[in-house]
C-alpha cells in the first residue's frame, strides 16, 4: 500500500504500473481474486502508455491466470496471445517459451489435448533454440507462473 501511495505522487506510469502488478499477484496469493483483477486490470491499462512493453507483458500473463482462476479461459488465452505477440515484436525468446507453456495449460485444462501439445512443443523449441547451459538456465523463467 506504501508503495502504492508513492508510485500515485510519482505521476510516473512505469513504476505505478510495476506496483499494481505486483499488488495484483499479492492479491491472487491469498485468493482475493476480485482485488487482483482490479488491480491487474489497472496495471494492463497503465502498461498500455508505456513505450517498454515488458510491463504490460508482465501484468498480462498475471491478470490471466487471475481469470483462469475464476474459469474465464477464453479471456486467459486472449491476454497470453497478446502478451506472446508484444514478446514477439521485443524478441523476448524467454518469456515468449514461458507463454506458449502457460497457453498449454490452458488448452490442457479444458481438453484441447492437440492445442496444448503445439503450445508445449513451441515453448520446448524455443527454449532449445537460445539454448541454456546449467549455468545460464533460469526456470523463474522457462516455466513462469508470476511476473
Amino acid at each position: 500500500s506504501r508503495a502504492l501511495e508513492l508510485a500515485e505522487h510519482t505521476h510516473d506510469l512505469r513504476p505505478l504500473a510495476q506496483v499494481r502488478n505486483i499488488l495484483g499477484i499479492l492479491a491472487r496469493s491469498r485468493g482475493d481474486l476480485a482485488q487482483a483483477r482490479y488491480q491487474l486490470e489497472h496495471a494492463c491499462a497503465l502498461a498500455e502508455n508505456l513505450n517498454d512493453p515488458s510491463v504490460r507483458i508482465a501484468a498480462l500473463n498475471n491478470l490471466a491466470l487471475v481469470c483462469h482462476a475464476n474459469g474465464e479461459i477464453d479471456r486467459a488465452i486472449q491476454l497470453l496471445e497478446l502478451a506472446m505477440t508484444l514478446c514477439a515484436s521485443m524478441g523476448d525468446r524467454h518469456h515468449q517459451a514461458a507463454l506458449h507453456n502457460n497457453l498449454a495449460d490452458l488448452f490442457h485444462a479444458i481438453g484441447k489435448g492437440d492445442e496444448a501439445m503445439a503450445h508445449l512443443k513451441q515453448a520446448v523449441a524455443i527454449f532449445a533454440d537460445i539454448g541454456a547451459d546449467g549455468e545460464t538456465i533460469q526456470p523463474e523463467i522457462w516455466k513462469l507462473v508470476e511476473w
